[in-house]
């Protein structure tokens, strides 16, 4: 420790407040001192705001991608990875990447998948009954402080629901001044009608019904998952004028986005058919993404206000010729795109159209999800869950060697761990 062990805490909790977040949980270990400084209860607030100003700032993506694990079975203990990516056109230093894997597999749940992540905490949606068909938002995390909450599970009652069997429960995570968990269905006496129901991080409420109709069928949603952007879940709908629509989480109600996306019959699509637009998020704007899969095309469009009246629209950002990307992450100033196909992270540049491939995960590993995500202290605990426990994973059974390609060192600098 030697002098740094007497400089004055304020300046000691500056310096451990801009430090990743495995780094500072390494630092509550060194000594007394520090560990006083890190349970600090402004500590975890400052080190998000100092994470969030970081990706502000540009030039770092993080992500959370979740792989099929076919050699096992293609749908039960999938496998999380956390990607990073430094890219900043300011500096002489190339483009740096690491891919880690993370340990978020919830006994005693087998079949799981994303509801949503938002600055550190994971929602899942899971099945109860582990039958690979109903399911619900069961289960919140932080993989990085090791904490965890499982949430009320949905009470299927016979002849409630009007689709009792499948994937009919719409949900999304994401947070204003509070974190939300939000699960929509549809009642077997209103099928026309979607019912929202509300759980609240730390209100000891757990789930809270709005008690209001929203003239909306489940059949209509294109998607279970909400994507989450700025303090709103975003939905694309199958038909209608206006083919999105959003929950706003600060003042739990619909909004219909009046500017549509094209639809596939807007388009020629080769013999084997094309697909619509999926909607994602990009530098904090809702992306819509269409792969063809026949051209080997890929379009993404950003939803932007305008320069002369402010309204929103979509913008036509880039289009990928020749490729295999099925998903865009990442723009940098370098005007080069972070994407990925079936199995494969790469970077493609806008301006020479070349590509280089980054992480390899094997043919029996398909990139199934991706989402935004970040790695910070945000305690469970302290946003008032009485219940939180610390994280157990079962133990995932593996029949081959977990073995990634990547660039040669020479290529570029990364690390995987």
């Amino acid at each position: 420790m030697g002098n740094f062990d007497m400089l004055p805490g304020e300046i000691v909790f500056n310096i451990l407040t801009r430090l990743p977040a495995e780094l500072v949980l390494e630092c509550k270990l060194v000594s007394k001192s520090w560990n006083k400084v890190v349970s600090y209860p402004s500590f975890s607030q400052t080190h998000l705001d100092r994470c969030l100003e970081d990706l502000d700032s540009g030039g770092k993506s993080t992500f959370l991608l979740v792989n099929d694990d076919f050699v096992y079975s293609s749908f039960s203990y999938r496998k999380f990875h956390y990607l990073e990516y430094h890219d900043d056109s300011s500096s002489e230093n190339p483009p740096f990447y690491r891919v880690k894997r993370m340990k978020i597999n919830p006994a005693p749940y087998m079949y799981y998948y994303l509801a949503g992540a938002c600055n550190g905490l994971i929602c899942l949606n899971g099945c109860p009954d582990n039958d690979w068909v109903n399911y619900e938002p069961v289960y919140i995390c932080n993989p990085i402080t090791r904490e965890c909450v499982y949430l009320p599970v949905f009470e299927r009652t016979p002849g409630l629901l009007a689709h009792s069997h499948g994937d009919r429960l719409l949900s999304g995570f994401g947070s204003t001044n509070e974190y939300k968990v939000v699960r929509m269905f549809n009642l077997l006496g209103e099928p026309n009608f979607l019912q929202v129901e509300v759980y609240t991080l730390g209100s000891g409420k757990g789930w809270r019904n709005l008690q209001k109709k929203f003239n909306k069928k489940l059949d209509s949603f294109k998607c279970v998952r909400g994507v989450f952007v700025n303090e709103s879940l975003y939905w694309n709908l199958k038909t209608g004028k206006c083919n999105v629509v959003a929950f706003d989480l600060a003042n739990e109600i619909f909004v219909e986005i009046p500017e549509a996306f094209p639809t596939s019959s807007d388009y020629i699509f080769g013999p084997l058919g094309g697909s619509d637009y999926i909607l994602r998020v990009l530098g904090g704007y809702l992306s819509a993404v269409r792969y063809d899969n026949y051209w080997k095309t890929s379009e993404l469009l950003l939803l932007k206000k305008k320069e002369e009246d402010g309204s929103l629209s979509w913008i036509k950002e880039f289009a990928l010729s020749n490729t295999d990307t099925h998903q865009s992450l990442a723009l940098s100033c370098r005007g080069t795109v972070l994407c990925h196909s079936g199995t494969k992270v790469q970077i493609h540049d806008l301006n020479s159209l070349s590509s280089k491939l980054l992480v390899d995960f094997g043919k029996e590993r398909y990139i199934y999800e991706t989402i935004p995500h970040m790695n910070t202290l945000v305690s469970l605990k302290a946003l008032g869950e009485e219940t939180t426990k610390t994280m157990e994973t079962v133990d995932v059974p593996r029949d081959v060697d977990e073995v990634y390609k990547e660039l040669p060192r020479n290529a570029s600098a990364g690390t995987y761990i």
